[in-house]
């Protein structure tokens, strides 16, 4: 049988579609942790700022 290179690395839709929705996940995971790390170091901050218009 010949070789047939474009046949090789052929991925199926569902395929294609499992790795994006992987990477998706990935982004949105790191993002949500970068963004708790961030409120988290910033709270006496925030916390300043709640009291200035609720105290």
């Amino acid at each position: 049988m010949a070789y047939q290179s474009r046949k090789r690395d052929y991925r199926s839709p569902r395929e294609k579609n499992a790795v994006t929705w992987r990477n998706t996940k990935l982004i949105v995971l790191f993002s949500t942790m970068a963004i708790i790390v961030w409120i988290f170091k910033n709270r006496y901050e925030y916390w300043a700022w709640i009291k200035t218009y609720f105290y």
